[in-house]
Protein backbone atom coordinates (compact mmCIF):
# COMPACT_ATOMS: atom_id res chain seq x y z
CA UNK A 1 0.00 0.00 0.00
CA UNK A 2 3.09 2.19 0.64
CA UNK A 3 4.58 1.41 -2.43
CA UNK A 4 1.00 2.81 -4.08
CA UNK A 5 1.13 5.75 -2.09
CA UNK A 6 4.16 6.58 -2.95
CA UNK A 7 3.80 5.90 -7.23
CA UNK A 8 0.84 8.47 -6.65
CA UNK A 9 2.29 11.01 -5.49
CA UNK A 10 4.67 11.20 -8.10
CA UNK A 11 2.55 10.45 -10.78
CA UNK A 12 0.28 13.13 -9.84
CA UNK A 13 3.27 15.73 -10.48
CA UNK A 14 4.38 13.96 -13.97
CA UNK A 15 0.51 14.30 -15.10
CA UNK A 16 0.63 17.65 -14.31
CA UNK A 17 3.44 18.55 -16.09
CA UNK A 18 2.55 16.27 -19.19
CA UNK A 19 5.50 14.48 -18.75
CA UNK A 20 4.23 11.36 -20.63
CA UNK A 21 7.37 8.94 -21.21
CA UNK A 22 8.04 9.46 -17.52
CA UNK A 23 4.83 7.99 -16.11
CA UNK A 24 5.12 5.35 -19.07
CA UNK A 25 7.98 4.46 -17.43
CA UNK A 26 7.42 4.74 -14.25
CA UNK A 27 4.48 2.77 -14.33
CA UNK A 28 5.91 -0.14 -16.58
CA UNK A 29 7.20 -1.78 -13.82
CA UNK A 30 3.89 -2.49 -11.71
CA UNK A 31 1.52 -4.82 -11.74
CA UNK A 32 -2.25 -4.13 -13.12
CA UNK A 33 -3.71 -4.24 -9.35
CA UNK A 34 -1.40 -1.87 -8.29
CA UNK A 35 -2.20 0.26 -11.61
CA UNK A 36 -5.76 -0.22 -11.17
CA UNK A 37 -5.37 1.30 -7.06
CA UNK A 38 -3.43 4.03 -8.41
CA UNK A 39 -6.13 4.85 -11.34
CA UNK A 40 -9.07 4.43 -8.95
CA UNK A 41 -7.07 7.13 -6.73
CA UNK A 42 -6.36 10.04 -9.18
CA UNK A 43 -8.57 12.52 -10.41
CA UNK A 44 -11.29 11.85 -12.69
CA UNK A 45 -9.43 13.53 -15.63
CA UNK A 46 -6.13 12.15 -14.80
CA UNK A 47 -7.69 8.49 -14.35
CA UNK A 48 -8.54 9.10 -18.06
CA UNK A 49 -4.78 9.91 -18.97
CA UNK A 50 -3.02 7.66 -16.92
CA UNK A 51 -5.05 4.82 -18.38
CA UNK A 52 -4.90 6.43 -21.96
CA UNK A 53 -1.29 5.93 -22.09
CA UNK A 54 -1.14 2.08 -21.03
CA UNK A 55 -0.52 -0.59 -23.65
CA UNK A 56 -3.23 -3.09 -25.26
CA UNK A 57 -2.15 -5.66 -23.35
CA UNK A 58 -1.81 -3.59 -19.88
CA UNK A 59 -5.11 -2.35 -20.44
CA UNK A 60 -6.80 -5.15 -20.91
CA UNK A 61 -5.36 -6.75 -17.48
CA UNK A 62 -6.17 -3.20 -15.65
CA UNK A 63 -9.67 -2.47 -16.88
CA UNK A 64 -11.90 -5.29 -14.80
CA UNK A 65 -9.53 -4.38 -11.42
CA UNK A 66 -10.89 -0.68 -11.56
CA UNK A 67 -13.61 0.00 -9.57
CA UNK A 68 -17.23 0.41 -11.74
CA UNK A 69 -17.13 4.35 -11.23
CA UNK A 70 -13.62 4.48 -12.83
CA UNK A 71 -14.37 2.12 -15.10
CA UNK A 72 -17.38 4.03 -16.28
CA UNK A 73 -15.38 7.18 -16.37
CA UNK A 74 -12.68 5.74 -18.53
CA UNK A 75 -15.04 3.82 -20.68
CA UNK A 76 -16.69 7.55 -21.80
CA UNK A 77 -13.49 8.48 -23.58
CA UNK A 78 -11.94 5.43 -24.76
CA UNK A 79 -12.00 5.33 -28.78
CA UNK A 80 -13.90 2.84 -30.31
CA UNK A 81 -11.37 0.66 -32.17
CA UNK A 82 -9.22 1.00 -28.84
CA UNK A 83 -12.02 -0.81 -26.44
CA UNK A 84 -12.11 -3.59 -29.27
CA UNK A 85 -8.50 -3.84 -29.39
CA UNK A 86 -8.84 -4.30 -25.26
CA UNK A 87 -12.14 -6.78 -25.28
CA UNK A 88 -10.30 -8.79 -28.34
CA UNK A 89 -7.34 -9.44 -25.77
CA UNK A 90 -9.12 -9.84 -22.69
CA UNK A 91 -10.31 -13.83 -21.22
CA UNK A 92 -13.46 -15.26 -22.51
CA UNK A 93 -14.29 -14.46 -19.26
CA UNK A 94 -13.61 -11.08 -18.02
CA UNK A 95 -14.17 -10.35 -22.05
CA UNK A 96 -17.99 -10.96 -21.06
CA UNK A 97 -18.31 -9.28 -18.17
CA UNK A 98 -17.20 -5.99 -19.79
CA UNK A 99 -19.70 -6.14 -22.42
CA UNK A 100 -22.01 -6.73 -20.34
CA UNK A 101 -21.18 -3.18 -18.92
CA UNK A 102 -21.68 -1.95 -22.99
CA UNK A 103 -24.82 -0.29 -23.89
CA UNK A 104 -26.58 -3.15 -26.40
CA UNK A 105 -25.71 -1.43 -29.79
CA UNK A 106 -22.06 -0.49 -28.78
CA UNK A 107 -21.50 -4.01 -27.31
CA UNK A 108 -23.06 -5.68 -31.20
CA UNK A 109 -20.59 -3.52 -32.48
CA UNK A 110 -17.70 -5.25 -30.90
CA UNK A 111 -18.71 -8.93 -30.71
CA UNK A 112 -18.88 -8.43 -34.94
CA UNK A 113 -15.36 -7.10 -34.96
CA UNK A 114 -13.15 -8.74 -32.53
CA UNK A 115 -11.87 -12.55 -33.41
CA UNK A 116 -14.47 -14.57 -34.51
CA UNK A 117 -13.26 -17.80 -32.25
CA UNK A 118 -13.34 -14.60 -29.26
CA UNK A 119 -16.67 -13.41 -30.11
CA UNK A 120 -18.59 -17.38 -30.22
CA UNK A 121 -16.73 -17.84 -26.77
CA UNK A 122 -18.35 -14.58 -25.06
CA UNK A 123 -21.81 -14.86 -26.80
CA UNK A 124 -21.65 -18.06 -25.54
CA UNK A 125 -21.15 -16.96 -21.84
CA UNK A 126 -23.31 -14.52 -22.01
CA UNK A 127 -26.21 -16.66 -21.87
CA UNK A 128 -25.83 -17.55 -18.63
CA UNK A 129 -26.67 -15.11 -15.40
CA UNK A 130 -23.92 -13.24 -14.39
CA UNK A 131 -24.07 -14.79 -11.00
CA UNK A 132 -24.02 -18.29 -11.66
CA UNK A 133 -21.26 -20.43 -12.42
CA UNK A 134 -21.74 -20.13 -16.45
CA UNK A 135 -21.51 -16.57 -15.72
CA UNK A 136 -18.09 -16.46 -13.87
CA UNK A 137 -16.36 -19.58 -15.89
CA UNK A 138 -13.87 -18.92 -18.54
CA UNK A 139 -13.29 -21.26 -21.68
CA UNK A 140 -10.05 -20.96 -22.24
CA UNK A 141 -8.85 -24.47 -21.22
CA UNK A 142 -6.97 -27.33 -21.44
CA UNK A 143 -8.81 -30.62 -22.07
CA UNK A 144 -7.21 -34.13 -23.34
CA UNK A 145 -8.35 -37.26 -24.29
CA UNK A 146 -8.35 -40.15 -21.66
CA UNK A 147 -6.39 -42.65 -23.87
CA UNK A 148 -3.86 -39.95 -24.57
CA UNK A 149 -0.30 -40.25 -23.52
CA UNK A 150 1.33 -37.82 -21.63
CA UNK A 151 3.74 -36.63 -24.41
CA UNK A 152 0.84 -35.76 -26.01
CA UNK A 153 -0.93 -34.29 -23.18
CA UNK A 154 2.33 -32.07 -22.60
CA UNK A 155 2.17 -30.92 -26.17
CA UNK A 156 -1.39 -29.66 -25.72
CA UNK A 157 -0.90 -27.67 -22.69
CA UNK A 158 2.33 -26.34 -24.50
CA UNK A 159 0.60 -25.40 -27.75
CA UNK A 160 -2.58 -23.21 -25.98
CA UNK A 161 -0.32 -22.03 -23.06
CA UNK A 162 -0.76 -18.77 -24.86
CA UNK A 163 -4.47 -18.80 -24.77
CA UNK A 164 -4.99 -20.19 -21.95
CA UNK A 165 -3.12 -18.23 -19.05
CA UNK A 166 -2.36 -19.99 -15.79
CA UNK A 167 -2.88 -23.91 -15.79
CA UNK A 168 -3.02 -25.88 -12.49
CA UNK A 169 -5.26 -28.91 -13.70
CA UNK A 170 -5.27 -30.68 -17.11
CA UNK A 171 -9.30 -32.06 -17.67
CA UNK A 172 -9.65 -35.44 -19.31
CA UNK A 173 -12.43 -36.09 -21.21
CA UNK A 174 -13.70 -39.18 -23.21
CA UNK A 175 -14.93 -39.42 -26.88
CA UNK A 176 -18.03 -37.53 -25.77
CA UNK A 177 -16.12 -34.69 -24.25
CA UNK A 178 -17.94 -35.96 -21.34
CA UNK A 179 -15.45 -35.13 -18.21
CA UNK A 180 -13.80 -38.02 -16.51
CA UNK A 181 -10.84 -37.04 -14.42
CA UNK A 182 -8.64 -34.03 -13.68
CA UNK A 183 -4.56 -34.23 -13.85
CA UNK A 184 -2.54 -32.39 -11.94
CA UNK A 185 -0.13 -30.12 -13.76
CA UNK A 186 2.65 -31.32 -11.34
CA UNK A 187 1.74 -35.14 -11.71
CA UNK A 188 1.38 -34.95 -15.31
CA UNK A 189 5.06 -33.66 -15.88
CA UNK A 190 6.34 -36.25 -13.50
CA UNK A 191 5.01 -38.84 -15.51
CA UNK A 192 6.98 -41.08 -17.88
CA UNK A 193 5.92 -39.70 -21.98
CA UNK A 194 4.77 -43.14 -22.68
CA UNK A 195 2.20 -43.62 -19.57
CA UNK A 196 -1.85 -42.83 -20.73
CA UNK A 197 -3.31 -40.26 -18.75
CA UNK A 198 -6.45 -42.54 -17.88
CA UNK A 199 -3.75 -44.70 -15.80
CA UNK A 200 -2.70 -41.91 -13.73
CA UNK A 201 -5.38 -39.18 -13.74
CA UNK A 202 -8.09 -38.48 -10.57
CA UNK A 203 -11.42 -40.36 -11.21
CA UNK A 204 -14.50 -38.83 -10.40
CA UNK A 205 -13.35 -35.01 -10.20
CA UNK A 206 -15.60 -32.60 -8.70
CA UNK A 207 -17.28 -30.28 -10.83
CA UNK A 208 -20.39 -28.07 -11.02
CA UNK A 209 -23.15 -26.76 -13.39
CA UNK A 210 -23.58 -23.38 -15.26
CA UNK A 211 -26.69 -22.64 -13.38
CA UNK A 212 -25.57 -23.02 -9.86
CA UNK A 213 -25.47 -19.91 -7.54
CA UNK A 214 -21.97 -18.22 -7.87
CA UNK A 215 -22.50 -18.42 -3.86
CA UNK A 216 -22.60 -21.82 -3.90
CA UNK A 217 -19.30 -22.17 -6.48
CA UNK A 218 -17.52 -19.88 -3.52
CA UNK A 219 -18.26 -22.01 -1.13
CA UNK A 220 -17.07 -25.36 -2.67
CA UNK A 221 -13.90 -23.27 -3.33
CA UNK A 222 -13.79 -22.34 0.04
CA UNK A 223 -14.53 -25.67 1.35
CA UNK A 224 -12.17 -28.09 -0.80
CA UNK A 225 -9.54 -25.43 -0.92
CA UNK A 226 -9.27 -25.74 -5.21
CA UNK A 227 -7.62 -23.63 -7.48
CA UNK A 228 -9.66 -24.61 -10.48
CA UNK A 229 -13.64 -26.33 -10.79
CA UNK A 230 -14.47 -27.75 -13.89
CA UNK A 231 -18.30 -27.01 -15.19
CA UNK A 232 -19.82 -29.26 -17.08
CA UNK A 233 -23.51 -29.84 -18.65
CA UNK A 234 -26.08 -31.94 -17.88
CA UNK A 235 -24.46 -34.67 -19.81
CA UNK A 236 -21.18 -33.88 -17.65
CA UNK A 237 -19.89 -32.82 -21.11
CA UNK A 238 -16.88 -30.11 -19.97
CA UNK A 239 -17.77 -26.63 -21.14
CA UNK A 240 -15.67 -24.36 -19.41
CA UNK A 241 -13.71 -23.81 -15.70
CA UNK A 242 -13.52 -21.43 -13.25
CA UNK A 243 -10.17 -19.99 -11.42
CA UNK A 244 -10.03 -19.27 -7.75
CA UNK A 245 -8.89 -15.50 -8.40
CA UNK A 246 -13.17 -15.23 -10.06
CA UNK A 247 -14.22 -16.78 -6.44
CA UNK A 248 -12.02 -14.30 -4.77
CA UNK A 249 -13.79 -11.69 -6.56
CA UNK A 250 -17.12 -13.09 -6.09
CA UNK A 251 -16.51 -13.64 -2.43
CA UNK A 252 -15.58 -9.59 -2.11
CA UNK A 253 -18.93 -8.58 -3.76
CA UNK A 254 -21.19 -10.59 -1.85
CA UNK A 255 -19.32 -9.46 1.63
CA UNK A 256 -19.98 -6.11 0.00
CA UNK A 257 -23.13 -6.44 -0.81
CA UNK A 258 -24.28 -7.85 1.85
CA UNK A 259 -23.11 -4.64 3.84
CA UNK A 260 -24.99 -2.51 1.57
CA UNK A 261 -28.19 -4.30 1.78
CA UNK A 262 -27.74 -4.44 5.56
CA UNK A 263 -27.96 -0.65 5.05
CA UNK A 264 -31.13 -0.23 3.18
CA UNK A 265 -28.69 0.12 -0.33
CA UNK A 266 -29.15 -2.24 -3.15
CA UNK A 267 -26.38 -1.44 -5.22
CA UNK A 268 -22.95 -0.09 -4.71
CA UNK A 269 -23.19 2.79 -7.13
CA UNK A 270 -25.50 3.94 -5.09
CA UNK A 271 -23.41 5.18 -2.31
CA UNK A 272 -20.58 6.15 -4.67
CA UNK A 273 -22.20 7.50 -7.67
CA UNK A 274 -23.42 10.93 -8.07
CA UNK A 275 -27.41 10.63 -8.68
CA UNK A 276 -28.34 12.47 -5.30
CA UNK A 277 -32.42 12.12 -5.19
CA UNK A 278 -32.00 8.33 -6.35
CA UNK A 279 -29.76 7.52 -4.03
CA UNK A 280 -31.73 9.67 -1.39
CA UNK A 281 -35.11 7.80 -2.50
CA UNK A 282 -33.15 4.49 -1.89
CA UNK A 283 -32.22 4.69 1.64
CA UNK A 284 -35.66 6.90 3.17
CA UNK A 285 -37.12 4.51 3.81
CA UNK A 286 -35.16 2.95 6.29
CA UNK A 287 -34.28 6.23 7.78
CA UNK A 288 -38.46 6.24 7.87
CA UNK A 289 -37.94 2.41 9.76
CA UNK A 290 -35.93 3.91 12.18
CA UNK A 291 -37.15 7.17 12.46
CA UNK A 292 -40.67 5.52 13.77
CA UNK A 293 -38.84 2.59 16.00
CA UNK A 294 -37.45 6.15 17.97
CA UNK A 295 -40.67 8.05 18.23
CA UNK A 296 -42.28 4.30 19.46
CA UNK A 297 -39.27 4.40 22.10
CA UNK A 298 -39.93 7.97 22.98
CA UNK A 299 -43.62 6.72 23.46
CA UNK A 300 -42.43 4.07 26.11
CA UNK A 301 -40.46 6.53 28.17
CA UNK A 302 -43.38 8.56 28.49
CA UNK A 303 -45.77 5.69 29.64
CA UNK A 304 -42.99 5.14 32.62
CA UNK A 305 -42.90 8.85 33.34
CA UNK A 306 -44.33 8.34 36.67
CA UNK A 307 -41.36 5.93 37.35
CA UNK A 308 -38.65 8.47 35.51
CA UNK A 309 -40.35 11.44 37.63
CA UNK A 310 -40.06 9.66 41.38
CA UNK A 311 -36.10 8.63 40.20
CA UNK A 312 -34.84 10.68 37.70
CA UNK A 313 -31.16 8.99 37.50
CA UNK A 314 -32.99 5.59 36.31
CA UNK A 315 -33.10 7.93 32.95
CA UNK A 316 -28.72 8.21 32.91
CA UNK A 317 -28.86 4.62 31.80
CA UNK A 318 -31.61 4.20 29.00
CA UNK A 319 -28.96 5.05 25.92
CA UNK A 320 -26.74 2.79 27.86
CA UNK A 321 -29.34 -0.04 27.71
CA UNK A 322 -30.72 0.66 24.01
CA UNK A 323 -26.91 0.83 22.24
CA UNK A 324 -25.60 -1.91 24.21
CA UNK A 325 -28.46 -4.22 23.05
CA UNK A 326 -28.41 -2.73 19.70
CA UNK A 327 -24.39 -3.80 19.30
CA UNK A 328 -24.97 -7.04 20.41
CA UNK A 329 -28.39 -8.07 18.15
CA UNK A 330 -26.75 -6.39 15.10
CA UNK A 331 -23.08 -8.69 15.82
CA UNK A 332 -25.38 -11.53 16.19
CA UNK A 333 -27.59 -11.36 13.65
CA UNK A 334 -24.32 -9.98 11.21
CA UNK A 335 -22.96 -13.42 12.44
CA UNK A 336 -26.12 -15.08 11.37
CA UNK A 337 -26.92 -13.59 8.13
CA UNK A 338 -23.57 -14.51 7.01
CA UNK A 339 -23.55 -18.12 8.18
CA UNK A 340 -26.81 -18.63 6.28
CA UNK A 341 -24.90 -17.33 3.08
CA UNK A 342 -21.97 -19.23 3.37
CA UNK A 343 -23.97 -22.80 4.30
CA UNK A 344 -22.65 -22.80 8.18
CA UNK A 345 -26.03 -21.73 9.53
CA UNK A 346 -29.48 -23.63 8.43
CA UNK A 347 -33.08 -24.59 9.99
CA UNK A 348 -31.26 -27.78 11.10
CA UNK A 349 -28.64 -26.55 13.35
CA UNK A 350 -30.46 -23.26 13.92
CA UNK A 351 -31.14 -24.03 17.89
CA UNK A 352 -27.70 -24.92 18.61
CA UNK A 353 -26.41 -21.06 17.36
CA UNK A 354 -29.36 -19.93 19.11
CA UNK A 355 -28.35 -21.57 22.56
CA UNK A 356 -24.72 -20.52 21.81
CA UNK A 357 -25.55 -16.79 21.11
CA UNK A 358 -27.94 -16.83 24.28
CA UNK A 359 -25.26 -18.29 26.30
CA UNK A 360 -22.50 -15.74 24.39
CA UNK A 361 -24.81 -12.55 24.96
CA UNK A 362 -25.47 -13.67 28.72
CA UNK A 363 -21.67 -14.09 29.94
CA UNK A 364 -20.90 -10.41 27.55
CA UNK A 365 -24.62 -8.97 29.85
CA UNK A 366 -22.87 -10.25 33.41
CA UNK A 367 -19.54 -8.57 32.61
CA UNK A 368 -21.17 -4.90 31.27
CA UNK A 369 -23.81 -5.50 34.22
CA UNK A 370 -21.00 -5.25 36.51
CA UNK A 371 -19.62 -2.31 35.20
CA UNK A 372 -22.70 -0.33 34.68
CA UNK A 373 -24.35 -1.59 38.21
CA UNK A 374 -20.76 -0.08 39.59
CA UNK A 375 -21.01 3.09 38.04
CA UNK A 376 -24.42 3.53 39.07
CA UNK A 377 -23.84 3.30 42.46
CA UNK A 378 -20.88 5.33 42.75
CA UNK A 379 -22.47 7.97 40.59
CA UNK A 380 -26.09 8.08 42.02
CA UNK A 381 -25.07 7.02 45.63
CA UNK A 382 -27.88 4.20 45.66
CA UNK A 383 -27.18 0.79 46.81
CA UNK A 384 -30.45 -0.60 44.44
CA UNK A 385 -29.94 1.61 41.47
CA UNK A 386 -26.57 -0.42 41.11
CA UNK A 387 -28.16 -3.90 40.89
CA UNK A 388 -31.31 -2.88 38.70
CA UNK A 389 -28.94 -1.50 36.09
CA UNK A 390 -26.87 -4.60 36.21
CA UNK A 391 -30.05 -6.97 36.13
CA UNK A 392 -31.50 -4.86 33.07
CA UNK A 393 -27.98 -5.12 31.14
CA UNK A 394 -28.35 -8.97 31.18
CA UNK A 395 -31.80 -9.50 30.47
CA UNK A 396 -31.18 -6.54 27.55
CA UNK A 397 -28.43 -8.49 25.62
CA UNK A 398 -29.19 -11.67 26.20
CA UNK A 399 -32.96 -10.99 24.98
CA UNK A 400 -30.89 -9.30 21.63
CA UNK A 401 -28.39 -11.63 21.13
CA UNK A 402 -31.91 -13.91 20.96
CA UNK A 403 -33.42 -11.32 18.56
CA UNK A 404 -30.16 -10.92 16.40
CA UNK A 405 -30.73 -15.28 15.74
CA UNK A 406 -34.50 -15.44 15.63
CA UNK A 407 -35.23 -12.00 13.45
CA UNK A 408 -32.41 -13.20 10.38
CA UNK A 409 -34.25 -16.55 10.47
CA UNK A 410 -37.84 -15.23 10.44
CA UNK A 411 -36.80 -13.15 7.37
CA UNK A 412 -34.97 -16.42 5.78
CA UNK A 413 -37.92 -18.83 6.58
CA UNK A 414 -40.44 -16.19 4.45
CA UNK A 415 -38.17 -15.79 1.26
CA UNK A 416 -37.19 -12.08 2.44
CA UNK A 417 -33.59 -11.44 1.88
CA UNK A 418 -32.54 -11.17 5.89
CA UNK A 419 -29.50 -9.15 4.74
CA UNK A 420 -32.12 -6.44 4.15
CA UNK A 421 -34.10 -6.48 6.53
CA UNK A 422 -32.75 -7.94 9.25
CA UNK A 423 -30.57 -4.70 10.49
CA UNK A 424 -33.05 -2.00 10.98
CA UNK A 425 -35.85 -4.29 12.59
CA UNK A 426 -33.36 -5.73 15.06
CA UNK A 427 -31.41 -2.66 16.06
CA UNK A 428 -35.16 -0.78 16.25
CA UNK A 429 -36.40 -4.18 18.52
CA UNK A 430 -34.07 -4.14 20.52
CA UNK A 431 -34.19 -0.49 21.42
CA UNK A 432 -37.85 -1.28 22.42
CA UNK A 433 -37.35 -4.09 24.13
CA UNK A 434 -34.19 -2.61 26.08
CA UNK A 435 -36.45 -0.11 27.79
CA UNK A 436 -39.16 -1.96 28.52
CA UNK A 437 -36.90 -4.64 30.44
CA UNK A 438 -35.37 -1.59 32.15
CA UNK A 439 -37.85 0.90 32.92
CA UNK A 440 -40.49 -2.43 33.84
CA UNK A 441 -38.01 -3.67 36.12
CA UNK A 442 -37.24 -0.48 38.13
CA UNK A 443 -41.36 -0.18 38.25
CA UNK A 444 -41.09 -3.27 39.71
CA UNK A 445 -38.76 -2.08 42.51
CA UNK A 446 -39.76 1.62 42.38
CA UNK A 447 -40.32 1.79 46.24
CA UNK A 448 -37.75 1.01 47.12
CA UNK A 449 -35.10 2.69 44.87
CA UNK A 450 -37.07 5.57 45.61
CA UNK A 451 -36.07 5.35 49.23
CA UNK A 452 -32.59 5.54 49.20
CA UNK A 453 -33.27 8.93 47.45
Amino acid sequence: MEKVVDYLQVLNQLIDEGRELDIIKLISGLHPADIAEVIDALEEDKKRKLFGLLQIETSSDVIMEIDEISRELIMEDIPHDTLTKIVDDMESDDATDLIRELPRDQAQRILTQIDEQDSREVRELLKYDKETAGGIMQLEMVAVPQTATVKDAIEQVREGAHEVGDIHNVFVVDRERALVGVLPLRKLILAAPDTVIETIMDRDPMSITPEVDQEVVAEVFRKYDIISLPVVDQQRKLVGRIMVDDVVDVIEKEDSEDIMKMAGIPEEELVYGSHVFKIARVRLPWLLTNLCGGMLTGYLMWLFKITLHEVLALITFVPVITAMGGNIGIQTSSIIIRGFAIGRVDFNNLKRFLLKEMAIGFLMGIACGVVAGCAAMLWHRNPLLGPIVALAMVVAITTSASMGTLVPAFFKKIKVDPAIAAGPFVTTANDIIGIIIYLGIATVFLKLIAAYR
